[in-house]
Parts: structure tokens; sequence; C-alpha cells
């Protein structure tokens, strides 16, 4: 569903440059472990090819979640419009209740919570409000979400507008609109039929001597849609 690694693609380098460069080594976290998120040397590029300029804006980009620096061509940012509350953990404390809340409607474990203890905890436990799908129809914006959908009113660009928001996790949150109707797919284990965010409990324990068996086949659940009017949203 995320990707975890990058892979960076830098000019290529001199020959002389070539020989003196020093061995690289992946960047590691404060922990002293690997980053997963670090990016992988780049890869040698086959003859003929330069590799990616390195005069290119957005190779020096500032960071940030809502101040990141930009650059664009042939495009025009207009307004940036912030993820309702509902929308987005907003806390990077493993024991934040809201935290905890998420761990469990994820089916994360107490073993496993303590591996979210860490600088990437907060961005990891953010994935299920991650924004998916755009759909659009006349004067509306139907935003899909992981968990659920915001439609906003774009009518004049420059003022969009939060019309309502709806709460329905379950994943992936693609969503399309055909006259009333408004189609939202999940593909979660918290994903419920009536929009809950109640999740699902979890599965029983294995039954001891059982982890040997080789687990029985069965058919994988068809994904969900749910079917809402936007008029009535």
């Amino acid at each position: 569903m995320f990707a975890t690694r990058i892979q960076a693609q830098t000019p290529s380098p001199s020959p002389s440059q070539e020989s003196a460069k020093p061995a690289e080594t992946k960047p590691t976290n404060q922990e002293g472990g690997e980053n997963p998120f670090a990016p992988e040397p780049a890869t040698t590029l086959p003859a003929g090819m330069t590799g990616s300029d390195a005069d290119d804006p957005r190779a020096r980009l500032a960071p940030g979640m809502y101040d990141a620096a930009e650059t664009s061509m042939g495009l025009k940012h207009v307004m940036l419009v912030k993820k309702p509350d509902a929308f987005q953990l907003g806390s990077a404390n493993p024991d934040d209740p809201k935290v905890q809340k998420t761990l469990g409607l994820l089916g994360v474990g107490a073993s496993d919570s303590l591996k979210c203890r860490s600088r990437y905890s907060w961005l990891l436990l953010n994935s299920p409000f991650a924004n998916s799908d755009l759909a659009f129809q006349g004067d509306h914006l139907f935003q899909g979400n992981f968990y659920g959908i915001n439609i906003y009113d774009i009518s004049n660009p420059a003022r969009t507008t939060l019309l309502t928001s709806m709460v329905c996790p379950g994943g992936q949150g693609d969503v399309s609109v055909y006259k009333n109707l408004l189609f939202m797919s999940v593909e979660q284990p918290n994903g419920r039929l009536d929009c809950g965010t109640q999740g699902f409990p979890p599965e029983p324990p294995t039954p001891a001597g059982a982890e040997r068996k080789p687990p029985a086949e069965r058919k994988p659940p068809a994904a969900q849609k749910r079917i809402v009017s936007p008029s009535a949203a």
C-alpha cells in the first residue's frame, strides 16, 4: 500500500569522481538501526544516460507538512486545504488514547505497539487517514480518504469550502460519482457496512500445535462498495 524504500537518481559522476568516491552506507536512525525511509544509493546508469539534472529546482525543496517549499511548471497554487481534525491522528505520542485506539482498530497487538514507539510512529499510524482519489461533479469535489469522504464546494476554487465530512473507515477510499450516487471502495479489515469506527474483534488465537499445519484454502472476501447519495450527505 505504501512504499517504504525510495531509489534516488543523481547525475553520473566522472571516472575521477567515481574513483575518489567513498563507499556508500545506508543512513541509520537515531536508535542506531537502519532507516527504512532512507533513499537507496543510485544504480549505475547505462552508457549515454546522464541521470537527473542537478539544477532541477525540485532537488532542493525544503520539507514540511503545511509549509513545504514548492516549484511548478504550468500550474498555479490556488489554495491549501487542511484535512478535518477527524481525518488526522494529530499526535506522535504512543500513549495518546487516540493513538492506542488506532492501533486497536488496525489490529496491532501490545507487543507490536512497541515497534511504533519510534520516530516513524506518527507517519505509520497516520496512514489510515491518508487521502486517496478525487471525484468531481458540477461544483463539487469528492475527496476520498482511508477514513471516509470529504465533500467540498469548488464553485470558486480560490475559496474552496468544506461542505460535509463522512467518517467511514475501511482503507483506500476510492470514490466515483454517477448522477446522484457516490461510490466508495474499501479494502481493510476495519471496513464496516454501517461505516462504524468500532472495527472488528481480532481473530481467535491459533490453537497450540496448529501453527505447523498449512492454512485452509479459502476464498478472499470481495471488495466492498458503499453507495451514498451526495445530496443526502
